[in-house]
């Protein structure tokens, strides 16, 4: 059909994606009866804005690396899972999609993710998930080929717009790395139990399809950190 070429293009969340947010901030709101009340709102204020960006996202993003796999699977619920959780509300208090490379994002790989709330539009590059498998191959990985991993965390742009790289970390050194000569700096990352970036901007950067550009943008800058992590799991 041809309405399944044809996709509508993004053009921006609004005022209202991000009120409707904030409302969920308070337990008055964010509840099942205010929801089911207000799904109109979600629907044509969020679901619908983000399904357009995913859209654009997919095209655009093959551009870059024919391997990235985005679809409407990468948005995240914004049901909250409560089942182990004292805090019995809901839904979360923001907007988020998660994608990576080849597959189907899940959440114990490196991957991207963008959310967008009442007070910012935060995006993120890396491996968040602490899963043991994944995390002692990404080590291997870096003990591997750290002057790969080093040439590209210490890229000018990366290092100037993201910084250090960020994660928890274990106190001692894992037992397989024990006993071999480490410098300092890859002592520090074969210690950590994660491995990511992100940045925060206003959250009115999302208003408009500019916002397409800057997800690609910073997509490229952490390109090479993100695919060297997946490449090790």
């Amino acid at each position: 059909m041809l309405e399944d070429f044809i996709k509508e293009p993004f053009l921006g969340f609004d005022r209202k994606s991000v009120d409707f947010l904030n409302k969920l901030r308070n337990k008055r709101y964010n509840n099942k009866t205010w929801f089911d009340a207000n799904r109109d709102t979600y629907e044509t204020h969020l679901k619908h804005p983000m399904r357009t960006l995913i859209d654009t996202l997919a095209s655009e993003l093959k551009k870059v690396d024919d391997t990235f796999f985005i679809t409407y699977k990468s948005i995240l619920r914004i049901n909250r899972d409560i089942r182990f959780k004292a805090d019995k509300t809901p839904y979360k208090t923001n907007y988020a999609a998660a994608f990576t490379y080849e597959r189907q994002k899940t959440p114990d790989i490196p991957q991207y993710y963008f959310e967008l709330s009442y007070n910012e539009f935060l995006f993120a590059a890396g491996q968040y998930s602490m899963e043991p498998d994944a995390l002692k191959k990404i080590r291997r990985g870096i003990y591997g080929k750290y002057d790969e991993f080093n040439e590209i965390i210490n890229d000018r742009k990366f290092r100037k717009n993201y910084g250090n790289v960020l994660g928890i970390s274990l106190q001692k050194l894992p037992k397989e790395f024990s006993g071999k000569y480490l410098s300092p700096e890859l002592e520090k990352f074969l210690k950590m139990k994660q491995f990511y970036v992100y940045r925060t901007f206003e959250p009115d950067v999302a208003f408009s399809p500019y916002l397409v550009d800057l997800i690609i943008e910073e997509v490229k800058t952490t390109h090479d950190f993100t695919k060297f992590l997946f490449k090790t799991i």
